[in-house]
């Protein structure tokens, strides 16, 4: 099986905990998995409980491509794309009818796969948007 289906085998079957594994986190366990080396989330993971405290903490739902540039910059960073290949990450716009809904997400080649409360999901690119996507050089 490929690697990008393992993580998201992983995430369908571990429940979404704020600060645990939620779509953040996801990004960041897959960062390690296809790059090795430190956790670009070691000082998020387990510093927030719920989404207040998350935006509290580290201001996702107001700046997500922020966090997600501060985390790939604790470890050394990952260059900005335009034309996505299978792996990359971003941080996509979810719609929703109250307010947009921030997310991280892998590019599996025809769709975003995302860590949720369901466990994953994949989402047409048609129905989100991307805010900025990050080159992750994976290939198996």
């Amino acid at each position: 099986m490929r690697l990008v289906y393992q993580i998201m085998n992983r995430w369908m079957g571990t429940p979404f905990v704020w600060g645990e594994s939620d779509c953040c986190l996801g990004l960041a366990d897959w960062h390690r998995l296809v790059k090795g080396g430190d956790d670009p989330a070691a000082a998020l993971r387990g510093a927030y409980f719920d989404a207040v405290s998350c935006q509290q903490l580290c201001g996702w739902f107001t700046r997500p491509v922020e966090v997600i540039e501060e985390c790939l910059a604790s470890v050394g960073g990952l260059p900005r794309v335009e034309a996505l290949a299978v792996g990359d990450v971003a941080v996509i716009v979810l719609p929703r009818k109250d307010r947009p809904l921030p997310a991280g997400a892998i590019w599996l080649g025809d769709c975003w796969g995302c860590k949720g409360p369901e466990g994953a999901t994949t989402l047409s690119p048609n129905l989100v948007r991307p805010l900025a996507c990050w080159g992750m050089g994976y290939a198996e």
